[in-house]
């Protein structure tokens, strides 16, 4: 997907949910990939759109969350994409992680709202996966933050995500590559 697909998939949704009889707002947090092409305009294209239900902090008891899912199918469906183009599963991960910002509300689509986090938040999150496929967004968010050395990005990393959590994730070790 690229960015103008997503938009175009987020807007399925949001009608798509109203469609259902949802009139409530349904936040979501977008992160990774889909920020990258959305909010740094990222050339890279990416599978899904990974969120956290900023609404629903229990999947397995939360109504909402089923009609959410059916809703997320029927865009699938309609526009022959995969299932998995909408991906959910990364929330917990975020909760457990530490601290996951609000975020500013970017689009609205019908009863959709679409938040963003800081690109200070999406940087902390790729520098702790370390995975290759994230190293020219790294570079990118180091530019527009204006991290420059390792003790900046390492204070930022600080601000998001406990020091035990960046150890089993061999933070240093990425630090190191990143900021010879």
């Amino acid at each position: 997907m690229q960015a103008q697909d997503i938009e175009m998939h987020l807007a399925d949704l949001g009608q798509e949910l109203y469609n259902m009889g949802v009139y409530c707002h349904v936040r979501i947090l977008m992160v990774r990939g889909a920020f990258m092409l959305t909010q740094m305009h990222s050339i890279r294209m990416t599978n899904d759109v990974d969120v956290l239900l900023k609404d629903i902090d229990d999947p397995t008891i939360s109504p909402l969350y089923g009609v959410f899912r059916t809703a997320v199918r029927a865009v699938a469906s309609r526009r022959q994409i995969s299932s998995t183009w909408m991906n959910d599963l990364i929330g917990d991960f975020l909760r457990d992680l530490g601290t996951v910002p609000n975020g500013i509300l970017w689009r609205t689509y019908a009863v959709l709202e679409v938040y963003v986090p800081e690109a200070e938040y999406i940087l902390a999150l790729k520098l702790l996966a370390g995975r290759q496929k994230d190293r020219e967004d790294i570079r990118m968010l180091c530019q527009q933050i204006s991290i420059q050395n390792r003790n900046q990005a390492q204070q930022l990393v600080d601000r998001y995500i406990p020091k035990e959590t960046q150890q089993v994730n061999d933070l240093d070790d990425t630090l190191s590559d990143l900021f010879p």
